[in-house]
């Protein structure tokens, strides 16, 4: 790894008070994100391009990752529980931070690329599905809508004011499920050349510009970050205070915390009005690690298993390959 790259985030020495025990949980238990996947390093040529479809399972996690992935997952909280009550000024860091998890996702994905297509887009419908529809039917019981079932399979394309408000912050993964398939060409454009990255999510913007929907004018925008996360996939940034315990804990619950949070201040909302949400503040992180325990830690395992199946799979088929004919 280039450590000496510039990195998005600020580089500092490895931090010596960071419980090795939170580090062996998070490394153990949090391997993904909002997206979020196994965030293994990708090769890199001699000349610095990352070598798509080359898998190192070698290079250590980047925990500064992970705290970062709660700095996002807090600023769009906070804005959700502040926005009621007027202070919208927030509206902005929390539309960034959403693109900052799409940054991340194109990052972490890419790092862990191993080439292999089908078993990815397996791997990653186990991974996300079950949290995302037990929040979605959740938001759906909380708001007294009649469902719209075609939800649950990530259709349509959704934006951030998608009516009815049953949980606004799923239709950022119904974006990230729809640019999944085509993850191949993400990592080809991000791990080549720096210019080819940024002519490919250059293209992706100006696709914004000439499409009508504005559900899909998020949508490429949504590209765009994807490509500059596959770009950024080759450096390792260090920040002592993002990779401290409390950080690391957000980041490790921060995909649960994203999808139930709207959900305890929704519900908040209805005792205390528009207040409810920053009195029901403290009461979400709870929620969050709660739904983290039961619901996405055992999708992770699952997830795991099913890339670890794939791989017995595969070398048991290479193995009767070499055997000879009788």
């Amino acid at each position: 790894m280039n450590r000496n790259a510039l990195a998005f985030v600020s580089r500092a020495a490895a931090p010596p008070g960071v419980d090795e025990t939170t580090r062996a949980l998070s490394e153990t238990l949090a391997r993904a994100d909002a997206g979020p996947a196994d965030v293994n390093a990708i090769s890199q040529n001699p000349g610095g391009s990352a070598a798509v479809g080359e898998f190192n399972p070698c290079v250590a996690r980047t925990h500064a990752f992970d705290g970062l992935r709660g700095l996002l997952a807090l600023i769009v909280v906070l804005w959700h529980a502040t926005s009621p009550i007027g202070l919208l000024w927030f509206a902005y860091p929390a539309k960034m931070a959403v693109f900052g998890f799409f940054v991340l996702s194109g990052l972490v994905l890419t790092r862990a690329w191993d080439g292999r297509v089908g078993v990815f887009l397996l791997q990653r419908i186990v991974r996300l599905w079950p949290t995302y529809a037990v929040c979605l039917a959740a938001g759906y019981v909380i708001a007294g809508a009649h469902p719209d079932w075609r939800q649950f399979a990530w259709v349509p394309l959704m934006v951030p004011d998608a009516e009815p408000r049953v949980d606004p912050p799923t239709w950022s993964l119904v974006v990230e499920a729809w640019a999944m398939p085509l993850m191949p060409l993400i990592v080809w454009c991000g791990s080549g050349s720096l210019a080819r990255a940024w002519v490919a999510a250059i293209a992706c913007i100006g696709a914004v510009w000439i499409t009508a929907s504005v559900a899909f004018q998020q949508y490429w925008l949504a590209l765009s970050f994807f490509v500059i996360g596959a770009l950024l996939a080759r450096w390792s940034p260090r920040a002592a205070w993002l990779e401290a315990a409390p950080m690391q804990w957000v980041g490790k619950i921060s995909y649960s915390l994203y999808l139930s949070h709207w959900l305890v201040f929704a519900l908040a909302r209805e005792l205390f009005g528009p207040i409810g949400g920053i009195a029901a503040l403290p009461l979400a992180f709870p929620v969050g690690w709660l739904v983290w325990r039961t619901i996405e830690r055992p999708s992770i395992v699952a997830s795991r298993r099913v890339k670890s199946g794939a791989g017995r799979l595969a070398d048991s088929c290479a193995s009767a390959r070499r055997l000879p004919a009788s």
